[in-house]
């Protein structure tokens, strides 16, 4: 295979010219990095990827491999030839990686549930989690929920924990300021908004006028069994998606026939070129067709706590690419009919690595009301950035967070399905945010900022002493080098002198 088949992230110009380590990485490719297919299943896989390619350049050469089921084998014979050691690496889940006999294989999976798949669901015996990992060397998770969840069904290889680095630049970022005003040139959908009362959504039909019998018995229980199958999608799928799909069905059930003419946002809400972004505010950054992202809790605690607040904004970023994806939302915001001073900005344009630190910087707290995470950077972003979250603390976000670098919603457990099961068994749990504490603590944040400026310093101060020690590039590092030394090792495989440095250190 030619090496331009591959990308490459070369190491150190300075790197001795004994053999050399190469970590051929793969993921899902779906160019999430730069804009493309965000919101589909398995793109945040690509961004963890991406964000681990600086360190990893530090221990080996870096060739990232597309269709691995087609070019792994010809990639690790290449680098053979050129004198380098391969060491595979992927960062996907057990039921999508592409494992090797030729070299190494150290599986890096962000898993939000606190018990993993082990049935061979789906015709795909990769389904069965332990198996697929005996096969490794190494797992690397980014936390202990996930060592935990691994390490309790019966996991038994090598595992490191290794958090997701989180960049340097929102270490950098300045600390919120009270009088602090940003304008960002960013189209965005700044509401209230005063618009029609009715817009025409479907179009009338004649209804068809006849006296229905009673459901039978056995008409019944088809009855019940649907409503299940429903509840459990609607768990699943998310609210958005599901809401659609409802609204419609009832429709044609009443005589409506609806339009299946692309909705644009711009037929209802104006789009403005600019954001003014002061006071206090708030940012979520989600995809929202993601069923665990609980979009709903957070737009009605948010008007609830802070509608009569003028000078409190809640920003939603939302990660998707279609330009539809903010419609279901919006048309949930709308059906709610909740009055509100304070500002919702819904932001549905790709934004680059520069304008997402600019938000940040902008931004006062960030919030969410997620059911489950693997990691959840945006959060840790933010609180590298000294911005403290209001959030729940389960799954992995209880790996960092808690009631010292932010607002602790109460959440409790759940039955839920595992995303990629079609047939949405109930294996696991997530979490229930209890709403009464999401008003509470979206209440108690806003005080905090508007009246105890040396309370927030403070709260501020240690959200970015967390992540500094938890998710730093040299924190990461250190966790990094020693998980990939420790893995060579045990493949007995050459090693470079400075791997043979750090180990007899």
């Amino acid at each position: 295979m030619d090496c331009t088949d591959v990308t490459t992230h070369n190491h150190p110009a300075d790197a001795p010219a004994a053999k050399r380590m190469a970590v051929l990485l793969t993921s899902y490719n779906t160019g999430a990095c730069k804009g493309l297919n965000l919101g589909i299943a398995g793109y945040s896989h690509d961004i963890v990827a991406n964000l681990f390619i600086p360190l990893l350049s530090r221990w080996g050469e870096v060739y990232v491999i597309p269709d691995p089921r087609n070019n792994l084998e010809a990639a690790i014979q290449e680098m053979r030839n050129r004198n380098l050691e391969p060491v595979h690496v992927s960062i996907l889940p057990f039921q999508d990686v592409c494992l090797t006999e030729s070299a190494p294989n150290i599986v890096v999976p962000a898993w939000e549930f606190p018990d993993i798949p082990n049935e061979a669901f789906d015709d795909n015996p990769q389904n069965k989690w332990p198996d697929v990992a005996a096969q490794c060397k190494a797992v690397f998770v980014g936390g202990p929920f996930t060592f935990d969840a691994l390490r309790n069904a019966g996991i038994t290889v090598p595992m490191h924990i290794v958090p997701v680095p989180t960049p340097d630049p929102y270490f950098e970022l300045r600390e919120w300021a009270p009088q602090q005003s940003v304008s960002m040139e960013i189209p965005a959908m700044v509401l209230p908004q005063d618009i029609p009362a009715t817009p025409e959504k479907v179009r009338r039909l004649p209804a068809r006028q006849q006296t229905k019998p009673p459901p039978s018995g056995l008409k019944r229980w088809g009855l019940a069994i649907e409503a299940g199958i429903r509840n459990v999608t609607r768990s699943v799928v998310g609210s958005s998606l599901y809401e659609r799909y409802e609204r419609c069905q009832r429709a044609l059930k009443a005589g409506y026939h609806a339009t299946l003419r692309p909705t644009k946002l711009s037929t209802l809400y104006r789009t403005s070129p600019e954001i003014e972004l002061s006071g206090i505010v708030y940012t979520s950054i989600f995809n929202p067709q993601d069923g665990r992202k609980n979009w709903s809790d957070l737009l009605t605690g948010f008007l609830m706590a802070l509608g009569d607040c003028k000078d409190a904004t809640l920003v939603v970023k939302l990660a998707a690419s279609r330009p539809d994806a903010a419609q279901g939302i919006l048309d949930y915001y709308r059906d709610r009919n909740i009055p509100h001073r304070c500002k919702l900005i819904f932001i549905t344009e790709f934004l680059t690595e520069s304008q997402l630190h600019d938000l940040a910087a902008a931004s006062t707290f960030y919030i969410q009301t997620t059911r489950a995470e693997g990691n959840c950077l945006p959060l840790m972003n933010y609180l590298a950035a000294a911005r403290p979250a209001i959030s729940p603390c389960h799954t992995a976000i209880a790996d960092y967070f808690d009631d010292q670098v932010g607002f602790v919603v109460e959440s409790h457990p759940e039955p839920a399905a595992f995303p990629h099961d079609p047939e949405l068994r109930c294996r696991t749990t997530w979490a229930r945010i209890v709403w009464p504490s999401l008003v509470k603590q979206i209440r108690a944040s806003y005080r905090m900022a508007k009246s105890d400026p040396d309370a927030y310093r403070a709260m501020s101060t240690r959200a970015r002493e967390r992540m500094n020690g938890w998710a730093s590039s040299e924190a990461v590092w250190s966790r990094l080098s020693v998980a990939l030394d420790s893995t060579v090792a045990a493949a007995n495989l050459e090693v470079t002198p400075q791997i043979k440095a750090r180990r007899a250190a």
